[in-house]
């Protein structure tokens, strides 16, 4: 069992604070088995503790209720509720704000793995009343803390070295990435792609033609690390451009993209409105286009590294809870920064790179001549200087 790094912060926020803790992650990256453990934990201290798994009939009745009566059977003699895929509940958002108010001493976490929906259908009734927290799948720093070489950093770097064409891979599921069988790893993910990618996606009532999401997510997956183009998507998939911006802020949403939007002070010389795209994991991925060769045979390795490293960067943020904002630059002659974190006036850009170089690219230096900014090179050497909390 690898130790996920909010599981203090959740612990923390649950004794010593009297706001809900509402935990958002795609399905299967571990938000059940966080809920177990944070339970162990505070039934060690002496909490009373009742979790609920709203995907069972039976426990999801127990607490789709607005019923005083009803609910003070729910909490007798609790001190903690955990709440599991709270958004499949009627009025998650009421039921939660009606017991946070009515039981200031029982304090509550609850999970989703829709954000778009949950999170609209809670942000309301909960204001000022909730914090929340991103579950991705493993993070790097996770499972280097997890390793038995964590306190000698030549050889967490070594240990990181040899993990990395499997993460690059397979990606970091906690089911996939504690299975050392590659074609089960294969298995599982094509599965984790057919049976829950789109469950929640598909299920959602803005969803009207839930092929083309499927379309839309598998054109993505070609695009990591370019400038995708929303017209072009959508006269490829024969749809109008709204939907296609719609479908990707759902995906996006539920945690199998992440956008990263340009960053531009000189609108006449830098690009300012279009977008990259990153997978949340490279795992579904690879599963959506149907490619687990080797690195070594593909062409796009440095695509694959561009995402893990921007991906790995922005758990840091999410879990550090950092203010910092992730953008890339490009002017429109080419010149181009692969990520840049914004906070207030202070800009800090990264050059991304597969191999050992050095020397920073033509793009790079004309960002530092244009801003005075200097660009740091991140490649296989410092890398872990960059990913780590």
């Amino acid at each position: 069992m690898i130790p996920r790094i909010i599981q203090k912060q959740v612990v923390d926020n649950l004794l010593f604070r009297h706001k809900i803790v509402l935990i958002f992650g795609a399905r299967q990256v571990g938000k059940t088995t966080l809920l177990r453990i944070v339970q162990e934990q505070l039934e060690k201290s002496g909490r009373r503790v009742r979790y609920i798994n709203c995907d069972v009939q039976e426990e999801r009745q127990a607490i789709n209720t607005t019923a005083r009566a009803l609910l003070d059977r729910l909490v007798q003699d609790r001190d903690v509720l955990l709440i599991d895929e709270a958004q499949n509940l009627d009025n998650p958002g009421l039921i939660l704000k009606i017991l946070h108010d009515l039981y200031p001493n029982v304090h509550i976490a609850a999970t989703g793995s829709s954000s778009f929906d949950l999170r609209n259908r809670v942000s309301d009734p909960l204001t000022g009343r909730f914090i929340d927290f991103a579950l991705y799948p493993l993070s790097l720093g996770e499972i280097l803390a997890a390793a038995p070489v964590a306190a000698d950093p030549p050889l967490r770097k070594s240990y990181a070295d040899n993990l990395l064409e499997n993460i690059l891979l397979y990606g970091l599921y906690p089911e996939i990435y504690t299975e050392g069988d590659s074609t089960f790893r294969k298995e599982q993910l094509t599965r984790l792609v057919d049976s829950y990618l789109f469950r929640d996606i598909i299920a959602f009532d803005r969803i009207r033609r839930p092929q083309i999401v499927v379309d839309l997510t598998r054109a993505l997956a070609y695009q990591i690390g370019n400038l995708v183009s929303e017209s072009e998507l959508a006269s490829r998939l024969k749809m109008d451009r709204k939907t296609v911006m719609n479908y990707m802020e759902i995906l996006e949403k539920s945690f199998v993209i992440v956008r990263l939007t340009p960053f531009s002070n000189n609108p006449r010389q830098e690009i300012g409105k279009q977008m990259k795209v990153y997978f949340t994991d490279l795992g579904i991925r690879n599963a959506l286009i149907g490619d687990f060769n080797p690195l070594m045979v593909r062409s796009d390795v440095g695509a694959l590294w561009e995402n893990f490293v921007i991906l790995e960067r922005l758990k840091v943020l999410a879990y550090q809870k950092q203010a910092a904002q992730p953008h890339f630059w490009r002017s429109y002659q080419g010149a181009e920064v692969d990520y840049l974190e914004i906070e207030g006036k202070t800009i800090n850009p990264f050059e991304i790179k597969i191999g050992i170089s050095k020397s920073l690219s033509r793009g790079a230096k004309n960002f530092q001549d244009s801003y005075s900014v200097p660009v740091k090179l991140v490649n296989r050497e410092n890398y872990l200087d960059f990913l780590e909390l």
